[in-house]
């Protein structure tokens, strides 16, 4: 599965919108079904870089194999910077086998994150505070809950967005940079 997922992961958004394709969004028992399987392959002391995505100013997405993470920016080119600019999530990651799940095949673009492991982001894994290397960057698991927003729920449909909004860390976590630095598909996601 997790060659498939990175595989997955790493396929190009060729869209031009970021819309959602109904056909695809998983019933309430689906949505439950796939989580659980996703949940298998979580890794709980380090993972790795599997998926950049950048979400630039003019709505497009872009997924490089690298980037510069900053105190200042955020994932450099990211329009964190231009949009809510709040200290304390800079950055946002998910884990890529929940994502994978609720996507049922629509792109790792649509999401919204920026960085995707298989590193486990539980509560109980990953405590607020938490510090992590992603490449040579430094970042603090933020306080601030990542909750699923309306796009969120537009492209992946009302179960995703019910079992997200419920269930703690399932939609992923911000995290504060404190130190900037590159980072890399393959890097290492390991705690500091």
């Amino acid at each position: 599965m997790a060659g498939d997922t990175r595989a997955w992961a790493r396929v190009r958004f060729e869209g031009t919108e970021l819309v959602g394709n109904e056909s695809l969004h998983l019933s309430q028992n689906a949505v439950d079904l796939a989580i659980e399987e996703a949940k298998i392959s979580f890794v709980q002391n380090w993972g790795s870089v599997d998926s950049i995505v950048i979400r630039c100013g003019d709505g497009s997405r872009s997924q490089p194999v690298s980037a510069k993470i900053t105190v200042a920016e955020g994932l450099h080119g990211d329009r964190w910077v231009e949009g809510k600019a709040v200290p304390g999530h800079q950055l946002s990651m998910m884990n890529l086998d929940v994502a994978s799940a609720i996507a049922n095949g629509q792109s790792i673009a649509l999401f919204g994150d920026n960085i995707f492991t298989r590193l486990d982001l539980s509560e109980a894994c990953l405590p607020v505070g938490t510090q992590l290397r992603l490449g040579q960057a430094l970042v603090r698991v933020s306080e601030v809950p990542h909750v699923p927003c309306d796009r969120f729920r537009s492209r992946f449909g009302a179960a995703a967005f019910e079992t997200t909004a419920k269930t703690p860390r399932l939609r992923g976590v911000y995290l504060t940079v404190i130190e900037g630095g590159e980072v890399a598909l393959g890097d290492a996601v390991v705690r500091a």
